[in-house]
């Protein structure tokens, strides 16, 4: 304490301890400026103490202080030993004072106690314990009068808010008096950005935490924080609620959304949550959900959950929102198939909705665009494929004008784009498709998320492998490859498309082994996810390749029966049908007709057709490409099957000539692995520059003997090896010496060959290679 403050007495101003620990020594003049029920005449009289001394309270008079004050300082003048303290109203002009005489200042926050000085007004018999204090320091903020009260009798609120209020309101009337450090009290957080964010968005005037504690409307919470008391916050919510209902919605949105900005969405979708600030919280999930979905959407369901039913239920897009978050699980989401008959005009949330976005998308906010995946979303769980994909469209177009004329988050952006993507290519709309994916994949750089950048790469991968774009397919595979690390929650679902877009790219190589080992790490049977019929495809093509077509046909026989209605998504019919028509071709050695739907590509109706002898009708087929389905996985095949088709039988060596020269037209191993069922095109691979790697590969595919529907033996390497040798017109021991090996071990290999080929002779072997495709 200074040198000029008297001793304090026992009951003395808790307070003026911490006050007077910064005062100068020989300050002999106090003004006091805080409000009615802060213990303000009891601070001026524990100033004065036993020292000679006069207290003035000019708060209530209409006096001119300075005026005062100037007759007061010429008798302190006079008196050397007079020590005064003067209470001021809250009007009072202390820079016209300050020109007068020095003097000492205690403001309002000097005045409020803190948990360690309310532990002092403990009376004989009612001690107060540290617990106790800090209670009732969080209930009135050292309020001297309502800490009293509560000290006395810990719950007499009602008591201790109407003194803060009869202090406060005169106080504020001066210290605010247009209201707006009072908004500060739907603040459920107070720290320095948070203040700052919610009155750049409330008020005219940016205030700053100081002006709150200025006002005396704030307290330290002894933490390094800030609070504001209970009761001082009820007190300031009564004086804003005078402005109405408008009013209160606008302040509760800002502090929602300034702790949204400066805390995060989740901490503020907490605070919302627990001060049952429900528009803001329907607001703040619609405008801001997307940043918390790619960090951690069970936690966003978790807090969506707790908004009553009674809320949500007044937005159906709400109740769409909240069964969609329902879906996250630990590694990503896990939706649900639709499992009912998909019917657009009795499915009133699918109206409702489109009603919603057709109006919204006249001004297309944060909110309508978040309404319209709502709507794209819930198409696609109920079936509605098609729907969803017009819906898509709408959603990018209002998104484009979005861009054109406000501020959109990257993220939303990115996300309405890749989702858009996703619908139309499940809704077989793939340049569409394509261009939403690009465009969303250049939002999401800009974005700098990197749980945008991987899944949409990834997704991106898996359209250019099924379109037949290999280079593509592997340009984006090492986007999302570069990305997916820095992925946190959802890693796993996003590596997944990216997981088949890998192995459709080692079936169609024919490296089944890669192949096997991919489709290893992924369920047994297809998910739920909106690509499971891709997985289906490649789980059929494993079952041809391992020469079981009836085992493909039950495959997808069963799916197309347990998953009636996700089958009619056109992506997953045009794959299922595809896989069945090729099987039905191996098994059937070309015979074609039990199913050809009609998204399957007439490259492979064709194909069936040639493998049937039937090349005239291939041709016809060919012809009809014009209304081919989009995608242009089929078309470098269908140049070789209009080659084949006008030159039936074996290929001359103008054939193979051509053929060399088109094969850089998009045409897969796996498409000449085809091209050799074609009866006479079994050596085809002779005509071609093919690597032995290569070659290689194409020896491991099984293929059944044409028309018979019995498939042709699997030899192993050594037998292939000796096969070629014996095309060669190698002799025994010539093939032993160019192996190191003796000439009993060829002559085990070659009986093991004959016996597999049902030959007896090398000439016989060689035929019946040649018509098994080997």
């Amino acid at each position: 304490m200074g040198q000029g403050v008297a001793p304090l007495a026992q009951n003395a101003h808790p307070a003026l301890t911490r006050f007077a620990a910064w005062e100068q020594d020989g300050s002999r003049l106090l003004l006091i400026r805080a409000a009615a029920g802060t213990g303000r005449r009891l601070f001026a009289r524990s100033w004065v103490g036993g020292r000679r001394g006069e207290v003035h309270d000019w708060s209530g008079n209409h006096l001119d202080e300075v005026a005062e004050l100037a007759t007061l300082a010429t008798r302190m003048h006079r008196e050397a030993d007079l020590h005064a303290a003067v209470i001021l109203p809250p009007s009072a002009p202390l820079w016209d004072l300050a020109s007068v005489a020095p003097f000492m200042l205690a403001e309002q926050h000097d005045l409020l106690l803190d948990a360690r000085e309310i532990a002092q007004l403990a009376e004989p018999g009612r001690p107060i314990d540290p617990d106790q204090a800090r209670a009732i320091h969080e209930l009135c903020g050292g309020w001297l009068g309502a800490a009293r009260i509560l000290a006395a009798e810990p719950g007499a609120h009602a008591r201790a808010q109407h003194l803060i209020r009869t202090g406060l309101a005169p106080w504020l009337r001066h210290h605010d008096p247009r209201g707006e450090l009072s908004e500060a009290a739907f603040l459920p957080q107070l720290d320095a950005q948070t203040v700052e964010a919610f009155f750049g968005q409330v008020s005219p005037k940016v205030h700053v935490m100081e002006d709150l504690s200025r006002a005396g409307l704030v307290q330290a919470d002894g933490s390094g924080g800030w609070m504001m008391p209970a009761l001082v916050r009820q007190v300031l919510m009564e004086r804003v609620g005078l402005l109405g209902r408008e009013r209160i919605g606008a302040l509760e949105q800002g502090a929602v959304d300034a702790m949204a900005e400066t805390s995060g969405v989740g901490p503020a979708l907490e605070a919302a949550v627990d001060g049952r600030r429900w528009p803001a919280i329907l607001n703040l999930l619609l405008e801001k959900w997307v940043d918390m979905f790619m960090a951690n959407p069970k936690h966003l369901a978790a807090v969506a959950a707790k908004v009553p039913r009674f809320v949500t239920g007044q937005t159906h897009y709400m109740r769409v929102g909240l069964r969609i978050l329902g879906s996250a699980g630990k590694d990503g989401m896990v939706l649900h198939l639709p499992s009912l008959a998909p019917d657009y005009a009795t499915d009133s949330t699918a109206q409702r909705l489109r009603e919603d976005t057709e109006r919204l998308y006249r001004t297309p906010s944060a909110r309508a665009l978040t309404i319209g995946m709502l709507e794209i979303s819930h198409l696609r769980l109920a079936g509605l494929y098609e729907e969803a994909g017009g819906a898509a469209q709408r959603l990018r177009e209002a998104l484009s004008r979005g861009l054109d004329t406000q501020r959109l988050n990257p993220s939303l952006a990115a996300l309405v784009e890749f989702h858009s993507g996703l619908t139309l290519h499940l809704a077989g709309c793939d340049a569409e498709a394509m261009r939403a994916y690009e465009t969303g994949f250049r939002l999401a750089q800009a974005s700098g998320k990197a749980f945008l950048v991987a899944d949409v790469a990834g997704k991106l991968a898996l359209f250019h492998a099924l379109e037949g774009n290999g280079d593509s397919a592997r340009r984006w595979l090492a986007e999302h490859e570069a990305a997916i690390a820095q992925v946190g929650w959802g890693r796993k679902m996003i590596a997944h498309t990216a997981t088949l877009a890998r192995a459709f790219l080692d079936m169609v190589d024919l490296r089944f082994g890669e192949a096997a080992r991919e489709l290893d790490g992924l369920p047994q049977t297809p998910g739920n996810d909106e690509f499971w019929s891709v997985h289906a495809y490649l789980l059929v093509m494993q079952s041809l390749q391992g020469g079981s077509p009836e085992s493909a046909r039950r495959l997808i026989n069963a799916w197309r029966t347990e998953r009636r209605y996700a089958c009619a998504a056109p992506l997953a019919d045009r794959l299922l049908d595809e896989a069945l028509l090729l099987a039905e071709i191996i098994e059937a050695g070309g015979r074609t007709s039990r199913h050809a739907g009609a998204r399957v590509h007439p490259a492979l109706v064709a194909f069936g057709h040639l493998v049937g002898g039937e090349p005239d009708k291939a041709l016809t087929m060919l012809r009809g490409q014009q209304d081919a389905p989009a995608t242009r996985r089929w078309e470098g095949f269908a140049l070789f099957l209009d080659v084949a088709a006008r030159n039936p039988g074996e290929p001359g060596v103008q054939v193979l000539q051509q053929l060399e020269e088109q094969r850089g037209q998009r045409l897969d191993l796996v498409e000449i692995a085809l091209l050799r069922m074609i009866p006479g095109w079994a050596d085809v691979v002779g005509g071609l520059q093919l690597g032995p790697e290569e070659l290689d590969r194409l020896e491991t595919v099984a293929a059944p003997v044409r028309g018979t529907g019995t498939r042709r033996p699997v030899l192993t390497p050594r037998e292939q090896e000796v096969l070629r040798q014996l095309r060669m017109g190698m002799s025994r021991r010539e093939i032993a010496e160019a192996g190191f090996r003796s000439e009993n071990t060829v002559k085990t290999q070659i009986r093991s060959l004959y016996r597999k080929l049902g030959a007896t002779d090398v000439a016989q072997a060689l035929e019946h290679a040649r018509e098994r495709g080997i």
